[in-house]
């Protein structure tokens, strides 16, 4: 018996990020090193970001608007909340939450051929969130904040697209 899965492809969702930060001794290092980097704007370089819960990371665009959301956040709250010691590690991680990503979604379908998939594709765009357990792909965790009219609409279009690229089995 086959299964199937639909995959969505460079979609914006909500999601809380985190980054190992290079600092190992105190948060008030911690602290400086996340003020260096927002001051310059530099986020990226030299760091691994990531959506939480997502070893491979699930960012699918390192841009200057995704800087500027991470910065407006970051200056929105206190940074010393946000900053965890990670015991197995010895590093500090900093966490920064509910920031739009663009990344890729999938869902298992309860398909067991290809055209049964396709039909049952077609039927989930009308409400895509009404029994189907989406999440970012490829991460153990249900990463995904908010389910809203704006992410639907992106998964209709993406899916009305080329449905047959929507379409992975599950190996």
């Amino acid at each position: 018996m086959v299964n199937f899965k639909v995959i969505v492809r460079n979609v914006h969702v909500y999601s809380n990020l985190e980054v190992r930060l290079k600092s190992r001794t105190t948060k008030e290092e911690a602290n400086k090193e996340v003020e260096r980097m927002v001051e310059k704007k530099d986020l990226f370089k030299d760091y691994e970001w990531k959506i939480e819960g997502c070893e491979d990371g699930g960012i699918n665009n390192f841009d200057n608007k995704l800087t500027e959301k991470i910065v407006e956040r970051i200056d929105q709250e206190e940074t010393d909340e946000n900053i965890f010691w990670d015991g197995f590690t010895a590093h500090y991680d900093l966490n920064v939450s509910h920031i739009l990503v663009n990344t890729n979604l999938e869902a298992p379908l309860k398909s067991t051929s290809r055209e049964e998939a396709i039909t049952e594709i077609k039927t989930l765009c009308e409400n895509p969130f009404d029994g189907y357990d989406w999440k970012i792909e490829n991460c153990d965790e249900n990463s995904i904040n908010e389910f809203n009219e704006a992410l639907k609409s992106e998964i209709q279009k993406v899916i009305s697209k080329d449905i047959e690229a929507c379409i992975e089995e599950i190996k």
